[in-house]
């Protein structure tokens, strides 16, 4: 399972995982807030123990990049209403700052000889000076087509990408335990939902639409691995947006009323509808988009997750334009709950939550 903290990280070495378990939450910052779910695990399955979702002040919710105060700040808020009281956090990195390579290099080789060959052929895999990223890799097994030949999957990320998420993190008094990639968080949340959905997930290309605030983010999975991730600049803040303009509302106002579908007649018709049509647009073309990179290779299914995968009928809707089965992500289905949790909460949130279930999951690695 690849971390930068876990193998080799050139030049990283002061944060060693400590070889006695200890609990980990799962923390996701989003351009718009910090979620936050802790997790445990009995022979029954899992429970889930504290979880929060707190939006960063108004002013800073437009930004790509919140300040880094209002970040720490927030994290803090989001411990204090979670109740945890787990001082390990796992975090991730993703979009243009990490890059992901599929390569193949000489079967037969230890850890230490790839480490080594990546090295040497850095360049071809990575824009930036080796010295200058934090890099892991996951052997995939024998190439199937050559078999005197290991694929190996390699993953880096800006040496500056993980120091900003460590600041983050001690600015709230956590210690980082595990750096993960987006995506692998996803892959690793994605267990969670076998109960819910018709197919065995590992014999299946998913594509994973996170439709956030600010952005929609599509990832294809297959066997649990990311294989192509695609961002837009495009989210349910856009719907806000609409609602303010339309109805002469300030945002926060905005916001609230769509929570609670406290809106005038018409809405739906005129402004609900042709959104959930831009979704399926978007949706549609990041699809077109992953096909013709590869090969025309089929989507078998597509799994909704983010706030706007709160809209009633999304699914149906989804399912019905693009003619693919569409499923909600909730990965707490088929979990206990601690006393700690408002169902209510967690009802409203559960799809948004993915990637930090993901990450929560790594502490039973």
């Amino acid at each position: 399972m690849i971390s930068f903290f876990e193998k080799y990280p050139v030049n990283f070495n002061f944060l060693q995982l400590n070889k006695k378990r200890n609990a980990v939450i799962g923390i996701d910052i989003t351009s718009s807030a910090v979620k936050l779910v802790e997790l445990s695990k009995k022979n029954t399955g899992y429970t889930l123990e504290s979880c929060s979702v707190v939006p960063f002040p108004r002013n800073e919710q437009n930004l790509q990049q919140p300040n880094t105060y209002v970040i720490g700040q927030t994290i803090q808020k989001a411990l204090y209403e979670s109740k945890t009281k787990v001082k390990q956090a796992a975090i991730a990195v993703g979009g243009a700052s990490v890059i992901t390579k599929n390569i193949s290099i000489p079967a037969g080789l230890n850890d230490d000889e790839i480490i080594e060959q990546i090295i040497i052929d850095a360049a071809k895999y990575i824009p930036y000076n080796i010295n200058d990223v934090f890099w892991d890799f996951e052997i995939q097994g024998i190439n199937k087509t050559n078999t005197s030949l290991l694929d190996v999957l390699l993953v880096a990320t800006r040496k500056e990408s993980i120091e900003h998420k460590i600041e983050l993190l001690k600015h709230a008094q956590l210690k980082p335990k595990i750096i993960e990639v987006e995506t692998f968080a996803i892959g690793n949340a994605l267990t969670l939902l076998a109960s819910q959905l018709p197919w065995n997930i590992q014999d299946k290309t998913i594509a994973v639409v996170d439709i956030g605030a600010n952005l929609t983010t599509l990832h294809v999975i297959q066997r649990s691995r990311s294989i192509f991730t695609r961002e837009l600049a495009f989210g349910g803040r856009h719907l806000t947006n609409l609602i303010a303009q339309t109805y002469e509302l300030s945002q926060s106002d905005a916001e609230q009323a769509k929570k609670k579908g406290e809106l005038p007649e018409g809405y739906h018709s005129n402004i609900l509808e042709p959104f959930k049509q831009n979704i399926v647009q978007q949706i549609q073309r990041s699809i077109q988009f992953f096909s013709a990179s590869q090969n025309n290779h089929r989507i078998d299914g597509i799994i909704l997750s983010g706030g706007c995968a709160s809209i009633p009928t999304i699914d149906t809707f989804v399912s019905d334009a693009l003619n693919l089965p569409t499923y909600i992500a909730n990965p707490f289905v088929d979990m206990a709950y601690s006393s700690n949790i408002n169902l209510t909460n967690l009802s409203e949130n559960a799809s948004s939550l993915l990637v930090a279930c993901g990450l929560a999951l790594r502490n039973f690695d």
